[in-house]
């Protein structure tokens, strides 16, 4: 049962987190015109796992220990995080950038890129 909740700890603060710094970015990438997006092909992707990269690399400094004590439950959530990251990106841009005409897709695939890559530094380098 506390594995169940660790995990939903760890899928909410990461989601959060991952939200929160998604909507900042996306501000500063949301000024600029719609035809310069479409040329950029997947850069930005690469940018939000690399940012991601980084955001997972600096959250080991703070906690390294894993919440999650079993295998399967940390692999279960670095499918869940990322997929659930990028659909709370697409609802947040489908809400509130709407009025700019911007692509809410974009959104999904970043936030999915930024926490996957989080998630893969954490799993692959903090202490079990």
């Amino acid at each position: 049962m506390e594995e169940i909740v660790a995990l939903l700890i760890q899928v909410v603060v990461e989601v959060g987190l991952q939200l929160l710094g998604g909507i900042g970015v996306d501000f500063l990438t949301a000024a600029r015109s719609r035809d310069d997006r479409d040329r950029d092909g997947c850069g930005w992707l690469v940018l939000f796992a690399a940012i991601g990269a980084v955001c997972g690399g600096l959250s080991l400094l703070v906690v390294p220990n894993l919440f999650l004590p079993n295998l399967g439950l940390r692999i279960a959530n670095l499918i869940v995080a990322p997929v659930l990251a990028g659909a709370l990106s697409y609802l947040v841009a489908r809400r509130l950038w709407t009025s700019r005409k911007g692509e809410p897709a974009h959104h999904f695939w970043r936030g999915f890129s930024f926490a996957l890559a989080f998630g893969l530094v954490r799993f692959a380098y903090a202490h079990g």
